[in-house]
């Protein structure tokens, strides 16, 4: 029988496999064509859509979350209802705030509020446009040569965000295909900046100059065995840390750059006005030239009290975040009152080249008072007027740490002077220690800097007196 049906179909030319699915695509196409069509379902009464109606419930816009008691105690923030160079007003009452990254004593400034104010008569609130298209006002331009000039660098761009800068800066440059080794030290802005490139990304250990070359020589020595080629390779990281009140081992950082071929980015914004003999930064504090930084990026609302961020690099390097950095495309450009303030506060940091060395002086002296607090100890530099002010033995779990230090915040502010806990976003990749961060201002005088001592002193030995 077989034998008779290929046969028939030599006859006519046909491939029994194909005959086979023709078929079958007949018996469905057939089956189709002769199907009753099913019967419509019965309207729905008015007490069925009733009850339905009632019984929805919409899904939620975000997720339900669980109850995070560091989110709770968090929610309790105090609020300001006014501000003068060194100290604010909560609850009717003024006090000392040594909370802000207010280095240079700009908040306040009679002149830089002046220059705001002619600034403000003169354009108005802001400029509701991106710079490329409506948004670009000649003060803008003024501070980018400006920054650019204080830093000694070739070219400049302006940012209307300083968390936004880092973000933008580093996915203009970064693809799939490269490779960002990122300092585990580095702030929020700069892990979602190389997180948004969704390039390859190691960490190595905190200021570990050991560390990073390993894995610089891991690196190379995979590339030798398997002939991948990176396009692009960079090395992140900050000159001043934010987070830990440290400075990075730069010259180090630049000749193992060199040596393995990669380029830097950097952000230091604790750096400029705070380090080097006329505040240019770190670069100025170890005599290098900061033209090897391949992208040196900031905020403006640390030594400017501003608000704002920069990058400086080669002309081209500028030049194509103009047209590729989205933080600088899209965003609304900077209020130019803003720009004015920022451009006064360089002006005035030349004028007055003494004021980091009066910053370090001030420092040093509350490195020093919060030294000798038993059961508590300061982490960072003392020349730095950033402060990390830890428990010396903290609890197991963070949270008993961190209520501890909220604590000493609370009684602190009772008496005058106003801390913060240091706090950080959840999507932070690796979370520093709990600690109290205290931020130290030119401005200051000895005698305000020795009460606020007395009072964190006094404050420390009531709580842990009690936490025991």
């Amino acid at each position: 029988m077989l034998e008779t049906v290929h046969s028939a179909l030599d006859t006519f030319g046909l491939n029994p496999y194909q005959a086979l699915v023709d078929v079958l695509l007949l018996a469905f196409t057939l089956y189709v064509l002769f199907q009753k069509p099913e019967k419509p379902e019965k309207p729905l009464s008015k007490e069925e859509i009733d009850q339905l109606i009632a019984e929805w419930e919409p899904e939620p816009l975000v997720p339900r979350l669980e109850a995070d008691p560091l989110v709770e105690m968090d929610s309790k923030v105090p609020v300001i209802t006014s501000t003068t160079q060194t100290h604010v007003t909560i609850n009717n009452k003024s006090v000392l705030h040594l909370g802000r990254t207010n280095f240079l004593g700009m908040i306040g400034n009679p002149k830089v509020e002046e220059a705001s104010r002619s600034t403000l008569y003169k354009y108005g609130v802001g400029t509701c446009g991106p710079r490329q298209f409506y948004g670009t006002i000649d003060v803008h331009m003024n501070l980018e040569e400006r920054i650019a000039k204080f830093l000694g660098m070739e070219s400049c761009l302006i940012y209307s965000y300083g968390l936004a800068t880092a973000c933008s800066v580093i996915p203009a440059f970064a693809g799939r295909e490269d490779l960002c080794i990122l300092d585990k030290g580095c702030s929020i802005s700069l892990q979602i900046g190389a997180n948004l490139t969704r390039a390859q990304t190691l960490w190595f250990e905190h200021n570990n100059m050991e560390d990073l070359e390993r894995i610089l020589k891991g690196i190379q020595r995979v590339d030798q065995q398997t002939k991948r080629v990176i396009p692009r390779r960079f090395i992140v990281f900050e000159g001043v840390y934010y987070n830990y009140g440290d400075i990075s081992p730069l010259p180090k950082i630049i000749e193992l750059a060199n040596k393995y071929k990669y380029r830097l980015i950097m952000d230091d914004s604790c750096g400029i006005g705070v380090l080097g003999k006329t505040g240019r930064g770190t670069c100025e504090y170890y005599n290098v030239d900061p033209n090897s930084i391949h992208m040196l990026c900031g905020a403006l609302s640390k030594s400017t009290s501003s608000v704002g961020g920069f990058c400086c690099g080669s002309t081209a390097i500028v030049f194509h975040q103009r047209l590729n950095s989205a933080g600088y495309v899209y965003s609304a450009s900077l209020p130019p009152l803003l720009a004015s303030a920022s451009q006064t506060a360089l002006d005035m940091l030349d004028s007055q080249p003494e004021m980091p060395a009066k910053l370090a002086k001030n420092a040093e002296l509350v490195h020093k008072g919060l030294s000798s607090i038993p059961g508590m100890q300061v982490t960072s530099l003392p020349q730095l007027p950033i402060l990390h002010f830890r428990l010396a033995k903290p609890f197991a779990d963070r949270f008993s740490t961190e209520k501890v230090l909220q604590r000493i915040v609370d009684e602190a502010l009772e008496n005058g002077i106003l801390l913060t806990r240091a706090k950080y976003s959840k999507d932070e990749k690796i979370m520093p220690p709990p600690s109290i961060r205290i931020c130290v201002s030119c401005i200051h005088t000895a005698e305000q800097l020795n009460n606020a001592v007395d009072v964190i002193k006094k404050a420390c030995a009531k709580v842990l007196s009690q936490a025991q």
